[in-house]
């Protein structure tokens, strides 16, 4: 059932119920007031019978001589008697009717004739009885026509607001009818935003929250597209690396046989390294990893984890600091980051030569310093040190690794600077938020 036949409906059936309680209560009412109505006019007729005997001789109802029964003509549905209070019938209409109007006490009531119900008045004014009577097909007949006449104004104004209901209606849903119609127009690969100029305020949380969809879909394409062209532009040297030492090894007997499947097998273990790279970075780039919150993970332990992967245990020198310091990121984010750091440091760095980790708190911020000595790195290099697969002077990495790190440390809320010069090969600086 579509949203305008939901609202119509409901809106409609609670219209007509307010609308039919009302004109049952005005009918209701009508019919009270019109009963009421009818029985002040009998009785205005009885005091006006009343009035007009008062001036005629008193002979008639007293039972004297010469006293004469008068029979006036008969209205049809109305009948009336005049009578002394010893029962002398002076003036009536419908002498047949003597059941209707032979009442004694005074007021309204009513009696039956012929099949036919009469309200009936008695009025008792000093030596006279007159009696009125209406017949109830005539009120009831005169009550139906009123009916009809106050039933058809609202019967047209229940219809009119249906009407107004379903325009008004259809109006205010007209912005989701052009909505439709701008998805279904739209090319299959448009992920742009929509536009939420002129909406009403009610519809805009639902296409903010499609939009955001549509930007979250965007750069997932995106980062699978782009994934997808790393993977086909890295993956093909050493793939075209390892057939041809297959390809040799296939040829070849003794030490050349074995030295073409060690670089074979040498091939296989930098291309597994390096796909590890790119799925992780994928992952980072994806924000998968970190949208769970933030941990409080102690720096020594994941510095001692993250040498001994590296085996730079024995070169790695730091402060006692490192200690008292606990970074507000997950434990694995964090091992991840100095085994890449210290990873680099050992491959580019002088043979040998110590590696310097310093570390302290200022302001909320955990800074961290990873210095190897070396070659100085010019300023243009510097800069271009995160972005993917560059490999400096050491073609068998991956190219991937400080990337890694500046993905894990921005969206950890921090920043990695480098420096170079001054008789250090490079300087790695990490800010992490502490806990």
């Amino acid at each position: 059932m579509s949203l305008r036949l939901r609202l119509v409906a409901t809106l409609g059936i609670t219209l007509m119920l307010l609308w039919g309680i009302t004109a049952a209560w005005s009918m209701r009412d009508l019919s009270n007031q019109l009963e009421h109505a009818m029985d002040q006019r009998l009785a205005q007729s009885a005091r006006m019978v009343a009035n007009l005997l008062d001036r005629a001789p008193a002979a008639a109802w007293n039972g004297e001589e010469g006293g004469v029964t008068s029979t006036i003509p008969a209205l049809e549905g109305v009948a009336c008697r005049v009578s002394s209070l010893r029962g002398k019938m002076v003036a009536g209409t419908h002498p047949e009717m003597n059941d209707v109007l032979a009442v004694d006490a005074e007021g309204y009531s009513y009696r039956n004739h012929a099949g036919q119900r009469w309200r009936v008045y008695t009025l008792v004014d000093d030596d006279k009885r007159i009696t009125v009577a209406d017949r109830l097909r005539e009120r009831e007949s005169l009550l139906a026509q009123v009916r009809r006449a106050a039933f058809y104004p609202f019967l047209l104004a229940l219809i009119g607001s249906l009407i107004a209901l379903w325009w008004g209606v259809t109006r205010g849903l007209s912005p989701l009818s052009k909505l439709q119609r701008q998805l279904n127009s739209r090319d299959h690969d448009d992920l742009s935003a929509l536009p939420v100029r002129r909406l009403p305020g009610e519809i805009r949380p639902l296409i903010d929250g499609f939009n955001t969809l549509l930007a979250r879909t965007r750069r997932m394409l995106e980062l699978e597209q782009r994934f997808t062209d790393d993977a086909a532009h890295e993956l093909r040297t050493p793939l075209t690396a390892i057939r041809t030492h297959l390809q040799i090894a296939r040829r070849v007997e003794g030490n050349q046989h074995r030295e073409a499947m060690r670089q074979a097998e040498a091939g296989v273990g930098r291309l597994t390294k390096t796909l590890d790279q790119l799925l992780l970075l994928a992952r980072m780039e994806s924000e998968e990893i970190t949208r769970g919150g933030l941990d409080s993970t102690p720096l020594e332990e994941a510095l001692e984890t993250a040498m001994t992967e590296t085996g730079s245990r024995d070169r790695c020198r730091y402060n006692e600091r490192v200690n008292r310091i606990h970074i507000a990121l997950s434990g694995a984010l964090l091992v991840i980051a100095l085994r890449n750091l210290l990873g680099n440091a050992v491959r580019h760095g002088l043979p040998g030569a110590p590696i310097e980790i310093e570390a302290q708190e200022s302001n909320g911020m955990a800074v961290i310093n990873i210095i190897n000595q070396g070659e100085t790195i010019r300023p243009e290099q510097l800069a271009r040190l995160t972005e993917r697969f560059q490999r400096g002077s050491h073609p068998q990495g991956s190219g991937l690794g400080l990337s890694i790190v500046d993905a894990i440390v921005t969206r950890a809320g921090g920043r990695v600077t480098f420096t170079s010069g001054n008789g250090v090969g490079l300087r790695v600086s990490l800010q992490l938020p502490s806990s």
